[in-house]
């Protein structure tokens, strides 16, 4: 019931969010629209800018592929990871 409720909220707020933002574009006073659209652009830009950044700090502190195999047979001779065979 919980999950029925939220996802009844998730619509309602999309939909509403969805009104606005045709309002702002098409409805509202002219300075409003192309601020609204210069928001919109920067947003993005952000969103793209820190997914990257965040790959980038994923690969600067991940281990090399050597270090791993070396932990895993390190674990395998310890019996603290199970073999693959089966």
């Amino acid at each position: 019931m919980k999950e029925k409720l939220l996802g009844f909220l998730l619509i309602v707020i999309s939909a509403v969010a969805a009104a606005l933002y045709i309002y702002l574009l098409f409805l509202a006073p002219e300075p409003i629209p192309t601020l609204t659209l210069k928001l919109t652009a920067l947003l993005i830009v952000l969103v793209l800018l820190v997914v990257l950044g965040w790959i980038g700090y994923v690969l600067l502190t991940a281990g090399s592929p050597e270090d791993v195999e070396k932990l895993a047979k390190e674990l395998e001779e310890r019996g603290e990871l199970a073999s693959e065979g089966g």
